[in-house]
C-alpha cells in the first residue's frame, strides 16, 4: 500500500509528542538509544545528590532514569510526569525493580500533576520543549514546584537540526536557545549554565537522522 509522506509524518508527530499503542511501545525503545547521551547530560546538570525530590517530565519508558532512582537513594523521591497512560504503566513496569527510592507516575498533563508548591529540589525534562505552547507558563510552574536554589535542567535538539526533519513541521513548536534562556530569566531564575555537542546520526523509523544536542541549565534564586 502506499502512504502519503505527509501522513506519516504527521503519524510520527504524533507519537513523539504522545506514544501510544505498540507503534508507541517500539519508538521509545528506539528513542533511548538516540536520547542516551543528551539524558545523560541533562541529569548531570541538575547535580543530583541522595535525599532529593526531582521530578521528570515527559520520561517515556523510564529506562533511561533508572540511575537516577540509584542516586536518589532510599530516602529519595522520583517523581514521574507522563501524559500517556501507555508510557506511565512502562514507567511502572520498568523502574519498579529498579527503583532505589520512592517513586511516583503522575499520568497526566504536567499543568494538572498534583505536585506541592515549593516542595521540588529539581525538574528535568529531555525533548519537550516543542511540544509546550506557552514556555513562559511552564516555567512558572516549575518556579512552584522548586524549593529556593532548586534546578531545571532540559535537554533537546536546536532547532537547525529539527528544521531539517520533516515531521517537525506538524506541531513542533522550534524556539532558539535565546528565547528559552529568556524565558528563564523572566521568571526570576538564575541562567545555570549551557552545553552544546553534536553526535553521531540515528536511525528513527527507517530514517537516518543528523542530530545535535543542548542543554540548558537554571536555578531558582
Amino acid at each position: 500500500m502506499i502512504t502519503d509522506s505527509n501522513d506519516d509524518d504527521r503519524a510520527m508527530a504524533a507519537q513523539l509528542s504522545n506514544p501510544q499503542g505498540e507503534r508507541g511501545k517500539e519508538l521509545a525503545s528506539n528513542m533511548n538509544k538516540a536520547n542516551a547521551l543528551v539524558t545523560a547530560c541533562t541529569i548531570d546538570c541538575l547535580i543530583p545528590e541522595a535525599g532529593q525530590n526531582i521530578v521528570e517530565i515527559g520520561p517515556g519508558n523510564g529506562m533511561l532514569s533508572f540511575s537516577l532512582t540509584y542516586t536518589l537513594e532510599g530516602n529519595g523521591h522520583y517523581q514521574a510526569v507522563e501524559r500517556s497512560a501507555d508510557m506511565a504503566q512502562q514507567v511502572r513496569d520498568n523502574l519498579a525493580e529498579y527503583a532505589e527510592c520512592e517513586m511516583t507516575i503522575h499520568n497526566e498533563n504536567c499543568f494538572d500533576a498534583p505536585i506541592e508548591d515549593g516542595s521540588i529540589d529539581a525538574v528535568f525534562g529531555v525533548n519537550i520543549i516543542y511540544f509546550i505552547e506557552d514556555i513562559t507558563a511552564l516555567f512558572t510552574l516549575f518556579d512552584r514546584w522548586l524549593k529556593p536554589g532548586g534546578r531545571v535542567a532540559l535537554g533537546m535538539r536546536t532547532s537547525d537540526t529539527l528544521k531539517a526533519q520533516s515531521f517537525t513541521q506538524h506541531g513542533f513548536k522550534l524556539r532558539e536557545k535565546a528565547e528559552i534562556e529568556e524565558a528563564m530569566i523572566a521568571v526570576g531564575w538564575r541562567l545555570a549554565g549551557s552545553e552544546y555537542f553534536e553526535e553521531d546520526d540515528i536511525e528513527l523509523d527507517g530514517k537516518t537522522l543528523k542530530v545535535d544536542a543542548l542543554v540548558l541549565a537554571a536555578q531558582k534564586m
